[in-house]
């Protein structure tokens, strides 16, 4: 059995360039929600947030509706600072958290 730890934190994903919500790490994986400022990624229609989690961004910013995962070497070292979600966005980050994830 890997060992599991919660995560509360936001970080880059190297390999989409895009900031991630992680919240679980899995073994040597993190299991995130993809943050970007696009409608739509890949066909798939994205979940609007009230507000970016970034303090610094006023422009609309959408999570992705499955959750990934990816090897922790795929993400920025250091976690960004200051970064968090309203009350709102929490129970849709919530939602997304408890669907089955893509591979």
């Amino acid at each position: 059995m890997k060992k599991e730890t919660k995560r509360d934190e936001f970080r880059k994903n190297k390999v989409s360039g895009h900031p991630a919500y992680i919240y679980k790490k899995v073994g040597r994986k993190y299991e995130f929600i993809g943050i970007t400022h696009a409608e739509v990624t890949q066909g798939v229609k994205n979940i609007k947030l009230e507000q970016s989690p970034n303090p610094q961004d006023k422009k609309n910013a959408y999570i992705r509706p499955k959750s990934e995962q990816l090897k922790e070497n795929k993400f920025s070292k250091k976690p960004y600072k200051g970064w968090e979600f309203t009350e709102n966005d929490k129970q849709k980050v919530e939602k997304v958290k408890n669907k089955k994830r893509t591979k």
